[in-house]
Order: structure tokens, then sequence, then C-alpha cells
């Protein structure tokens, strides 16, 4: 069951910026409880065997076009479990807000992300990794990035990832479908807006 809590994670990170995202984002942002979403990706996998190796350690979704795409959201105020559904393959990470950044965890990996909102989208730009702790050296970084956006009811998503010296590791693009319903975005900037279950 969804409910609407008072600063979703999202918005915590995002402040005052959270209002400029198109309504799609504000709404997935907003969301607050458990949900199943639904949509179609593509994806482009890694070229050599290291990539592949990596690829599959981090359950990256392998090769497809037009693939159908399941998302199950668990979140709350203090920290989200997004699980995403590739076909033969999940990827499950949980994120929380960190000063001025979000955190994405990836079981003992964290990744250190700065928000930036333009023309209604959500990029995603990766500051910082640690493992247990321990900060990468800059060089060991993968670079990543991500971009959200939104239209017709959708949440448009794309992203890539690459290591050094290994390479592509994947680069995948899709949306996800919201549930229809009435204009849930409040003008308070402190209003959270909840989405129903599918």
């Amino acid at each position: 069951m969804m409910t609407t809590p008072a600063q979703s994670v999202y918005r915590q990170v995002l402040g005052a910026d959270f209002n400029l995202l198109a309504v799609e984002l504000q709404r997935f942002h907003s969301m607050a409880g458990r949900a199943l979403l639904t949509g179609k990706f593509s994806v482009q996998g890694p070229d050599n065997h290291a990539g592949r190796l990596v690829s599959a350690l981090f359950t990256l979704p392998k090769a497809a076009s037009e693939a159908p795409f399941k998302f199950e959201l668990d979140a709350n105020a203090r920290q989200e479990t997004w699980r995403r559904h590739f076909p033969g393959r999940s990827m499950v990470s949980r994120m929380h807000a960190g000063p001025g950044m979000l955190v994405e965890r990836f079981g003992p990996i964290s990744f250190y992300f700065r928000l930036k909102t333009s023309d209604g989208q959500l990029s995603m730009l990766l500051q910082s990794v640690t493992v247990l702790g321990v900060p990468s050296p800059r060089f060991l970084m993968p670079k990543v990035s991500a971009r959200e956006s939104g239209a017709d009811g959708r949440l448009h998503f794309s992203v890539s990832a690459h290591l050094p010296v290994v390479g592509l590791l994947a680069e995948y693009r899709g949306y996800l479908e919201l549930s229809p319903g009435s204009d849930p975005i409040g003008s308070d900037p402190g209003c959270a807006a909840g989405l129903p279950t599918p």
C-alpha cells in the first residue's frame, strides 16, 4: 500500500529543485511503500570477456531490444530499495540521502551521486565510490551516467556504465509506465505525493 511521506529520499537531496522536475519524475520519486511498475528496455552489453564478467557480477542487464521490464520499489523517508527485473537477471540496490548527495549501495560498494535538474530532467553525476567504506582511487572509478525524463505518463531512463581498462559494462534505456490518476503534485515544496500500487 502506498503512503505519502513528508520527504522522500530524492526530495531530501534535491530540496527546492525537486519542483523543477517533470510531473512524471515528481510522481515517481515521491512514491512510498511498495509498488510494482512495468515497462520496456533495450540494452547494449560489453564486447569483451572481462566486461561480461564484471557485468554479471553487478547483475547488469544482458543485451536485449524492446524487452519487458519489471521494477519493484520499497521506499520510505530513510531508504529506497530498487529491484530491477530484467530477462534472466535481477539487479538490487538501496538508496539513501547523504550530505548533499544520493548514496546508492550494491552490497559492499557505495556510489555517491550529485543530482542535477535541467529542463525537467534529472541527471545523476557520480562523484565517488567506496568499497566497505574505503574510498576507491580515482583512476579505478567507473564512469556512470544516468538520466531520467518524463512524458505521456511514463518515466524514461537512460543509463551507461564504463570501467577503466575494461570498457563498456552496459548501456541501457527504456521506460516505466506510471499509474493514471489525478495530478499528485502540490504547490507546497514540502508536499510529497504518493502513487497507488499498479
